[in-house]
């Protein structure tokens, strides 16, 4: 039978306490934040990025030449480049450009869920892209939330709902609870996802504190690009 399940936060890994038997596929997602922007720079050109456990490790990748993306809580570092919305890492920025990258949840959550499974790179953006390319590998595949500092959050269950929905459609199974929770959310959600996601408190974060609400809209867009983030253990590439 292939499985598909729902991992709600990625503090379930770390035991882990995930049902599904290996091997099999993750996919981690953080939508508003780094699956979509990781997205978009490979749909400009980005050649790598490397995914960075703590802050020390910026100013190691910044003096070895990489360009710089990094945040805490939001909020750009002093001395990054960039910082972690989609729209920072445009074709002029980004093309052709190996990237560190450091942020709150998702880089964390990425490094996290390599310790059980391959990890590919979901969002809005690439699902129909990400869930067609793993559908052929015909193995179970794991849904990872970001979260926020290890909470679960509202954004990343219901697009796991939106992958949830195209592998039931292509013969897979919910295995747990979690599955269906994210399926239920995604469908109550999807013909106004934008009003929706408003209640999210990463939405209100983004929106009061952040000023960068202009990023969600364009995180909501569903199947723009074809690009497939994967994470080797030491960099992400785009297989595509």
């Amino acid at each position: 039978m292939l499985s598909v399940e729902v991992v709600l936060s990625p503090l379930f890994l770390d035991e882990p306490k995930v049902i599904t038997k290996p091997p099999f596929n993750s996919i981690v997602i953080d939508v508003l934040r780094a699956t979509t922007s990781i997205c978009t720079a490979f749909m400009n050109g980005a050649k790598e990025i490397i995914p960075l456990q703590n802050e020390a490790k910026t100013y190691e990748y910044k003096n070895k030449g990489y360009l710089l993306a990094a945040e805490r809580d939001g909020i750009k570092l002093p001395h990054a480049d960039l910082g972690n919305s989609a729209d920072e890492f445009s074709i002029n920025r980004v093309r052709g450009k190996s990237i560190a990258y450091f942020t709150t949840n998702g880089t964390k959550t990425i490094l996290r869920a390599y310790s059980i499974a391959e990890v590919y790179l979901g969002s809005f953006l690439n699902i129909r892209a990400l869930a067609d390319h793993l559908i052929q590998e015909n193995k179970p595949i794991v849904l990872i939330s970001s979260g926020w500092k290890d909470f679960p959050n509202l954004e990343d269950t219901i697009c796991a709902g939106a992958f949830v929905q195209y592998l039931l459609l292509h013969g897979y199974q919910c295995i747990e609870d979690s599955a269906y929770i994210a399926l239920d959310l995604w469908e109550m959600s999807n013909n106004n996802l934008e009003a929706y996601i408003k209640k999210a408190s990463h939405y209100k974060r983004l929106h009061d504190k952040l000023n960068l609400a202009h990023i969600v809209p364009y995180s909501l867009q569903l199947n723009i690009t074809n690009v497939i983030p994967f994470f080797d253990g030491e960099k992400i590439i785009d297989l595509s």
